[in-house]
Protein backbone atom coordinates (compact mmCIF):
# COMPACT_ATOMS: atom_id res chain seq x y z
CA UNK A 1 0.00 0.00 0.00
CA UNK A 2 1.40 3.32 -1.09
CA UNK A 3 1.69 5.89 1.19
CA UNK A 4 0.44 9.72 0.20
CA UNK A 5 2.36 11.75 1.39
CA UNK A 6 1.08 14.50 -1.02
CA UNK A 7 -2.27 14.30 1.43
CA UNK A 8 0.27 15.56 4.47
CA UNK A 9 2.16 18.19 2.86
CA UNK A 10 0.70 19.35 -0.37
CA UNK A 11 4.36 21.54 -0.49
CA UNK A 12 6.88 18.32 -0.34
CA UNK A 13 9.01 18.48 -3.57
CA UNK A 14 11.54 15.64 -2.58
CA UNK A 15 11.36 12.65 -0.68
CA UNK A 16 13.40 9.37 -0.72
CA UNK A 17 11.06 6.02 -1.53
CA UNK A 18 11.58 2.00 -2.02
CA UNK A 19 10.22 0.65 -5.40
CA UNK A 20 7.65 -1.84 -4.38
CA UNK A 21 6.99 -3.43 -7.86
CA UNK A 22 7.79 -3.51 -11.28
CA UNK A 23 4.71 -3.63 -13.86
CA UNK A 24 5.27 -5.62 -17.14
CA UNK A 25 7.27 -3.96 -19.50
CA UNK A 26 9.24 -2.34 -16.36
CA UNK A 27 7.48 1.34 -17.26
CA UNK A 28 5.22 1.38 -14.71
CA UNK A 29 6.50 1.43 -11.09
CA UNK A 30 4.86 1.03 -7.44
CA UNK A 31 6.72 2.71 -4.85
CA UNK A 32 6.18 2.37 -0.55
CA UNK A 33 5.31 6.34 -0.70
CA UNK A 34 4.56 8.96 -3.20
CA UNK A 35 4.78 12.44 -3.67
CA UNK A 36 2.93 12.11 -6.93
CA UNK A 37 -0.38 13.15 -6.80
CA UNK A 38 -2.50 11.10 -9.29
CA UNK A 39 -4.85 12.16 -11.57
CA UNK A 40 -8.72 12.34 -10.72
CA UNK A 41 -11.76 14.39 -10.34
CA UNK A 42 -10.69 16.86 -12.98
CA UNK A 43 -6.49 17.21 -11.34
CA UNK A 44 -4.03 16.30 -13.94
CA UNK A 45 -1.81 13.55 -12.05
CA UNK A 46 2.13 15.23 -11.28
CA UNK A 47 5.13 14.81 -13.61
CA UNK A 48 8.87 14.65 -12.32
CA UNK A 49 11.67 12.36 -12.07
CA UNK A 50 12.67 9.22 -10.32
CA UNK A 51 17.11 9.60 -9.54
CA UNK A 52 18.50 6.41 -8.53
CA UNK A 53 22.60 6.48 -8.73
CA UNK A 54 22.79 9.37 -11.01
CA UNK A 55 20.39 7.92 -13.44
CA UNK A 56 16.93 9.62 -14.17
CA UNK A 57 13.41 8.32 -14.78
CA UNK A 58 10.79 11.05 -16.08
CA UNK A 59 7.37 10.59 -13.91
CA UNK A 60 5.08 10.77 -17.08
CA UNK A 61 1.93 10.01 -15.65
CA UNK A 62 0.37 9.34 -11.61
CA UNK A 63 -2.48 6.53 -11.52
CA UNK A 64 -4.21 5.48 -8.60
CA UNK A 65 -5.34 2.03 -8.34
CA UNK A 66 -7.22 0.14 -5.42
CA UNK A 67 -4.53 0.14 -2.92
CA UNK A 68 -1.20 1.81 -4.74
CA UNK A 69 -0.23 4.54 -6.76
CA UNK A 70 1.50 3.36 -10.18
CA UNK A 71 4.14 5.81 -11.97
CA UNK A 72 4.96 5.47 -15.52
CA UNK A 73 8.21 6.40 -16.42
CA UNK A 74 9.84 7.29 -19.82
CA UNK A 75 12.15 4.06 -20.04
CA UNK A 76 12.64 0.98 -17.86
CA UNK A 77 16.03 -0.07 -15.33
CA UNK A 78 13.76 -0.28 -12.17
CA UNK A 79 14.09 -2.79 -10.12
CA UNK A 80 11.95 -4.15 -6.61
CA UNK A 81 13.45 -2.93 -3.91
CA UNK A 82 15.60 0.05 -5.51
CA UNK A 83 15.96 3.03 -3.39
CA UNK A 84 14.83 6.08 -5.48
CA UNK A 85 14.98 9.59 -4.58
CA UNK A 86 11.62 11.40 -5.81
CA UNK A 87 11.57 15.27 -7.29
CA UNK A 88 8.33 16.76 -7.90
CA UNK A 89 7.73 19.17 -10.80
CA UNK A 90 6.76 22.02 -8.28
CA UNK A 91 5.88 24.46 -11.50
CA UNK A 92 3.44 22.05 -12.75
CA UNK A 93 1.99 21.31 -9.51
CA UNK A 94 1.86 24.92 -8.03
CA UNK A 95 -0.16 25.90 -11.65
CA UNK A 96 -2.99 23.99 -10.60
CA UNK A 97 -3.16 24.43 -7.08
Amino acid sequence: MTKELFWHDAYQKTAVATVQAVLPQGKRVVLNQSIFYPQGGGQPSDTGVLRRNGEEFKVLFAKKTENDISLEVDHSGLGSGDTVECVLDWNRRYSFM
